[in-house]
């Protein structure tokens, strides 16, 4: 059986992966750890068979997990098809990477998000009976000791996505919400978001499936219509020659993809 292209996402990730048929579930999963940084024993994965649909099935479940029988069932038998989806969720609430999903990936930047706490970050950080201080009790979140090497890799992809990124190239997204195209329209950093501490991109999409107008806090940061646009960080976005989706395409494609 040839290799089969297949779209691997996580909350973090998305990319295009070369999955063999051949290979044991145990194994592909240790490379799904490796492409989302999600462990095998914590793994969901839902799959999506149509690109142009958000239905999806689970495939395989972290409730059931058996190492042994993984090892010994090859994926040809979870039926994947040619150019179809996987969707890596994490059941560890704990994880580094559950951790840094917690930090936005993609913000709708409606009005406000100034920082009027009613609390002093010093005196909060003092207390005892804190969320914060039992994550630190418990090194979890960004106390973590693979946060850091977690939030490195995050960068790297960023930074490596940048390098190739124009405004006005078409592009594509793909997560949980499905794939969604556009264009886009801004590159650079925002200070209402993160105080300007990273760089984001902002898309237009085709659809109306965007978080915004590309307005943040009441100034315009670039052109879009309502509903359309939204900031999201530059390892989401896949830029190349991705035209507008046929609302229409199904059943014919599919059928397309079982005969190559």
């Amino acid at each position: 059986m040839s290799d089969l292209n297949i779209f691997v996402t996580s909350n973090l990730t998305s990319s295009e992966r070369r999955i063999s048929p051949q290979w044991n579930l145990h194994y592909m999963k240790q490379k799904l750890e490796l492409i989302t940084g999600i462990q095998p024993q914590n793994q969901v994965l839902q799959y999506y068979p149509n690109q142009h649909s958000n239905e999806y099935t689970i495939i395989l479940d972290s409730s059931n997990y058996d190492e042994a029988s993984d090892s010994q069932t090859l994926v040809s038998s979870l039926g994947l098809k040619l150019y179809s989806r996987i969707h890596v969720l994490d059941t560890d609430p704990d994880s580094a990477v559950n951790a840094l999903d917690g930090n936005a990936d993609e913000t709708d930047a409606t009005a406000g998000g100034g920082s009027g706490l009613g609390i002093l970050e010093e005196e909060y950080a003092k207390r005892s009976d804190t969320v914060l201080q039992w994550k630190q009790t418990n090194q979890l979140g960004r106390f973590n000791p693979e946060y850091t090497t977690m939030q490195a890799k995050v960068e790297s992809e960023n930074a490596a996505r940048l390098l190739g990124m124009r405004v006005g190239q078409r592009c594509r997204i793909i997560n949980i919400a499905g794939e969604r195209r556009g264009v886009v329209k801004y590159i650079g950093r925002i200070e209402s978001l993160d105080a300007g501490k990273d760089t984001w991109v902002g898309v237009e999409f085709d659809e109306p499936v965007g978080k915004n107008d590309g307005f943040i806090d009441g100034v315009k940061v670039f052109e879009c219509r309502r509903g359309h646009g939204s900031f999201v960080r530059p390892k989401q976005v896949e830029v190349g020659d991705f035209p507008e989706l046929d609302p229409f395409a199904g059943d014919d494609d599919e059928d397309m993809d079982e005969e190559l």
